[in-house]
């Protein structure tokens, strides 16, 4: 096997498949590194699965089995994640290499395969797409068997009936509308203040309506005290009150996620990174180290698919058309929660938006869905709105928030 390319992708993940394969396509020789499945969160343990379940859960009738939604969920993303995986290993100018990569130097990687075979390779650019994984928390008394994140989460074959959902953001806040509608019960609770806290309040409202009309039980600033096996009991903390939740058989823990970069060997390849920063880098990817990139949830951006797709094309035009002019700043994102209702955002969050200019400069439009468009009447929508804030004197908008089903 070859021992040195033009480009080494370490992650098979979204970011990394858009540099190998966008550079692979462009007549470089590119090795793609990944120690677990082709496709990363987004195909394994997030977008393909999580909408799966989503568009499962709307279809679910009353008398269906729910554990049959569960595994058509897992073939699904099962068929999607093979085909990606022998897709990847057809591509000419491109090898695919399981293991995990560490630094030895700058340009020069150590790969262990699974049978702990280790060899070593080098290239002149590195870019690193290593990703994240959920955080995971430690409750007194509760089995590991019992503790799930989205990672375990999406290889359960059967519905649990009653399940305690941890945080109160995306993830929580989808899994928790699914799994209701295929009938499991759902409590969610976390130490936030409110549902949604980098939503605008008037979004984290409306979900926090259908929540309470769907009979899932919401406690904020509220922490897990203690699970005890025999009874299913969930203990919680609220300020000094203690709630308990019974019958509990599984907990899902979604209160963010640590950036996969402790095991990389950064501090070989000397490489910087910042605890809150993650792997810090320049406006086109690069690291403090000439050659060596790195894109998305390992750096510092929104932690999106389509947020890491868009560096994996910069980084792509910067190593193939290094001297063609490229744009400093990155685009806006939007970005979706598949909640019920669903939510669709751009540009400030509500804590930027707060601190972007004084209130006063700030123009606020809302527009109440029903009543005012043509396509709550055809649709028979009930509910929702949108809402615009902008800066009056120009007119530049600063963020848009759209409530309502299909946003």
């Amino acid at each position: 096997m070859k021992t040195h390319f033009q480009t080494i992708v370490i992650g098979a993940g979204s970011g990394g498949m858009t540099v190998a394969i966008g550079l692979a396509a462009l007549g470089k020789e590119v090795a793609l590194i990944e120690g677990h499945h082709v496709g990363g969160d987004c195909t394994n343990v997030g977008c393909v699965p999580s909408k799966t379940l989503i568009h499962l859960a709307k279809n679910f009738k009353n008398g269906a089995n729910p554990d049959e939604v569960l595994q058509e969920t897992i073939r699904k993303r099962d068929f999607l994640r093979d085909k990606e995986t022998e897709e990847i290993k057809e591509i000419e100018n491109l090898t695919f290499i399981e293991g995990m990569a560490k630094f030895s130097a700058a340009k020069t990687l150590d790969v262990t395969n699974s049978a702990g075979e280790t060899q070593q390779i080098t290239a002149e650019n590195i870019v690193i797409s290593t990703g994240a994984r959920p955080h995971m928390l430690n409750i007194d008394g509760l089995p590991a068997e019992r503790a799930m994140t989205n990672i375990d989460l999406f290889d359960l074959e059967n519905a649990p009936k009653h399940i305690a959902i941890i945080g109160a953001g995306v993830i929580a806040l989808e899994m928790a509308f699914a799994l209701q509608k295929i009938g499991t019960k759902v409590t969610m609770f976390a130490l936030d203040k409110r549902a949604l806290m980098t939503s605008i309040p008037e979004a984290a409202e409306a979900i926090q309506a259908s929540l309470d009309k769907k009979g899932i039980a919401t406690y904020y600033g509220a922490t897990a005290k203690i699970y005890d096996e025999a009874s299913q009991t969930l203990t919680l903390t609220q300020g000094d009150a203690e709630i308990t939740v019974d019958a509990v058989d599984k907990v899902l823990v979604a209160i963010g996620r640590v950036r996969n970069i402790d095991s990389l060997g950064l501090e070989q390849a000397g490489v910087k990174s910042d605890p809150r920063m993650g792997i810090l880098t320049n406006s086109f990817g690069e690291t403090n180290m000439r050659g060596v990139y790195a894109i998305g949830d390992v750096t510092s951006t929104s932690a999106f698919t389509h947020s890491a797709n868009a560096q994996g094309r910069r980084v792509v035009q910067r190593i193939a058309f290094p001297f063609l002019p490229m744009a400093k700043k990155e685009p806006l994102f939007p970005n979706a929660t598949f909640s019920d209702p669903e939510i669709a955002s751009v540009g400030l969050t509500a804590a930027e938006l707060g601190a972007s200019c004084h209130q006063n400069a700030i123009k606020r439009i809302r527009v109440d869905l029903k009543g005012n468009t043509d396509r709550a009447y055809t649709d028979g929508i009930e509910e929702g709105f949108i809402i615009v804030d902008a800066v009056r004197l120009t007119g530049r908008i600063l963020h848009a928030t759209i409530v309502a089903p299909h946003a």
